[in-house]
């Protein structure tokens, strides 16, 4: 089974992947959390540094943590996974993007789940927003970070990854940081 969300979708992901292993089941092989809510802090600098003009905006995100749950709830890790337990979860995929008031949550998941000793690669789409790499067709500079994306799920599958998916012409970089020439790049921290 896999598990895969974006934003508040990704918040799910994150808690089902959480939920499975304390309570036995069901295994899990992967996840891939596309820029998720992971936590109900609002004083990280993406939050600063994006508070407006992006789509998603600090204000909005007050508003949406106010409709989905009561301020005295939202320190639970099954609110808040990032402040849930993050040793033995399956391997990740955490995508985030530079312009996104979510991006640090999802930098310090990653951190924190390869701690716990998580195998956590992290999809970093520089100059890309909130929204932008679920807009197919729409903002073409998402194609190789959907690319890449597609080849996690395959490899948690137990897949073979589609080769030259995601790389521009004439890149070359190693396996744990791919720099596809459209501004995304794939970091693994088990490298």
């Amino acid at each position: 089974m896999l598990v895969a969300g974006w934003s508040a979708g990704g918040n799910i992901a994150a808690v089902t992947c959480q939920l499975a292993r304390d309570r036995g089941g069901p295994q899990i092989a992967g996840q891939l959390l596309v820029c998720p809510v992971t936590d109900c802090t609002f004083d990280r600098p993406s939050y600063t540094d994006n508070a407006t003009g992006y789509f998603v905006t600090r204000a909005l995100m007050y508003w949406f943590w106010d409709i989905y749950c009561s301020p005295a709830d939202r320190t639970d890790p099954r609110v808040s996974p990032l402040r849930g337990k993050l040793e033995n979860l399956p391997q990740a995929v955490v995508a985030t993007c530079e312009f996104d008031p979510l991006r640090d949550e999802g930098v310090r998941l990653r951190g924190s789940a390869r701690g716990g000793r998580v195998p956590v690669e992290q999809l970093k789409a520089r100059g890309h927003f909130h929204s932008s790499l679920t807009m197919v067709d729409v903002v073409i500079t998402g194609v190789s970070a959907r690319a890449q994306m597609a080849n996690a799920l395959r490899r948690f599958a137990g897949l073979p990854e589609r080769q030259g998916e995601g790389v521009g012409p004439g890149v070359t970089a190693p396996p744990h940081q791919i720099d596809c020439g459209c501004r995304v790049g794939l970091v693994r921290a088990d490298h």
